[in-house]
C-alpha cells in the first residue's frame, strides 16, 4: 500500500470513528463516512467490504490505543506494582465507560465482539500487561495471587460488567473508586 492509499485509510477510519461515537450504528451511513473523509463511496469499499468491518477496524483502533496507554503504566517501573496496577484499571475504565459506541460493542447490539488473531493478540497483550504488574506484586511481597494469569482476565470483566450493569445514577468516579478498592483489597498481601 502506498503513502497516499495509508492515509486515505486512516481518513476513513477517523472519520468513521466520529460518526460512530457520535451517531447510533445504525444511523451512520457509508455515503456519510466517505464525504467526511473526503472520499468517494466506491473508495471506502477498498479499504472495507461492509459498514461492520469499518465498526471493527474503529473499534480495533480504539482498543490497541487503550492498550498502549495501559503498557505505559507497565513501564513506568518507578511506580510500585499497586500505582501501576491502579493506572490500568483507571486508564480502562475512563477509556470506555459513558461511550455509546464502546456500550454497543461490549452488548453485542451492534456485531458481535470479534474473535480473530488481531482482536485475540490485543486481549492477550492486555491480559499479559495485568499478569506482569501482579507477578511484580506478588514477587515484591505487596500482592497475594496463587493465579495472576486468571486475576488478569478478571479485571477487564469486573470493568465490563460495572461499565454495562452498574445503576445510571451511580457516580463515575465513585464506580471506578469502588473497582479499584475490590480489586485491591482481594490483592492485597495479608500478614
Amino acid at each position: 500500500m502506498t503513502m497516499q492509499n495509508d492515509d486515505k485509510r486512516m481518513r476513513i477510519l477517523e472519520a468513521a470513528r466520529e460518526l460512530f461515537t457520535s451517531l447510533p450504528f445504525h444511523k451512520v451511513l457509508l455515503s456519510d463516512v466517505a464525504k467526511t473523509a473526503g472520499v468517494g463511496k466506491g473508495t471506502l469499499y477498498l479499504y472495507f467490504k461492509s459498514k461492520e468491518q469499518l465498526y471493527l477496524a474503529v473499534s480495533l483502533t480504539g482498543y490497541s490505543a487503550i492498550v498502549d496507554r495501559m503498557r505505559g503504566h507497565v513501564d513506568a517501573t518507578m511506580k510500585s506494582p499497586e500505582e501501576q496496577l491502579i493506572g490500568i484499571i483507571k486508564e480502562c475504565f475512563y477509556a470506555l465507560h459513558g461511550k455509546q459506541f464502546v456500550t454497543e460493542l461490549m452488548r453485542g447490539t451492534v456485531v458481535n465482539c470479534p474473535d480473530t488473531a488481531e482482536w485475540n493478540q490485543k486481549r492477550m497483550e492486555m491480559y499479559g500487561l495485568i499478569e506482569t504488574v501482579l507477578r511484580r506484586g506478588v514477587e515484591q511481597g505487596v500482592f497475594e495471587d496463587v493465579h495472576p494469569e486468571l486475576t488478569a482476565v478478571f479485571v477487564p470483566g469486573l470493568i465490563r460488567s460495572a461499565i454495562l450493569f452498574a445503576p445510571d445514577t451511580l457516580d463515575v468516579d465513585i464506580m471506578c473508586e469502588h473497582i479499584l478498592n475490590f480489586v485491591l483489597k482481594s490483592l492485597r498481601k495479608t500478614h
